[in-house]
């Protein structure tokens, strides 16, 4: 499935674009996500969790920039994992594009396509495409509030003092995903 977002943060192009390649950085603002060391072949672990209701999905995989264009600012991640308990995967290959937004602010639109097996599969594409939405909604909110801190100097607080990635929890998440779903149909009629 191809899933398309975009979001803005006050940083420079360049800058933001930078953000956007370094793991360390943008991995605490993923909600549910915890990177690990590098591996043999440059890549990074990656542990995902997600709740449902009575669902948990936990993911053990890694991830890694797949190719990178600093003049285009573009660049691709490439990430594949495991169910830590059940036969599911995922593999998700995310392309970025960061363009100006005014005088001092950045653009990044991308498009994500996911392959899932396993249960998260069977929950429904829809719900699948709203998580995701969430959680790219939350980690661009997180990355605004770290580049907008008054006290960072360097445009960015270390990892250590910004709000931890979480489990994503099922009754916040549902509620946006179903709000949004009766908007939509409001909106139709």
């Amino acid at each position: 499935m191809e899933i398309t977002s975009e979001f803005s943060l006050p940083l420079g192009p360049d800058e933001a674009y930078g953000l956007l390649l370094d793991l360390d950085r943008v991995a605490p603002c993923l909600p549910g996500a915890t990177l690990g060391p590098a591996t043999e072949d440059g890549s990074r672990g990656l542990t995902l969790t997600v709740r449902l209701g009575p669902m948990r999905f936990a993911y053990d995989g890694t991830i890694s920039v797949g190719s990178q264009d600093a003049v285009a600012r573009r660049a691709v991640l490439v990430g594949g994992a495991r169910e830590k308990r059940g036969q599911g995967t995922a593999k998700a290959t995310i392309s970025m594009q960061v363009s100006r937004n005014g005088d001092d602010g950045a653009t990044i639109a991308s498009v994500a396509n996911i392959e899932l097996t396993g249960r998260a599969a069977q929950t429904g594409r829809g719900i699948v495409e709203d998580v995701s939405r969430q959680m790219i909604d939350e980690m661009a909110k997180c990355l605004a509030a770290r580049c907008s801190d008054e006290g960072a100097e360097s445009g960015l607080q270390p990892i250590r003092d910004v709000h931890h990635a979480r489990e994503i929890r099922a009754a916040r998440l549902l509620s946006r995903v179903v709000w949004q779903r009766i908007r939509r149909l409001l909106r139709k009629r």
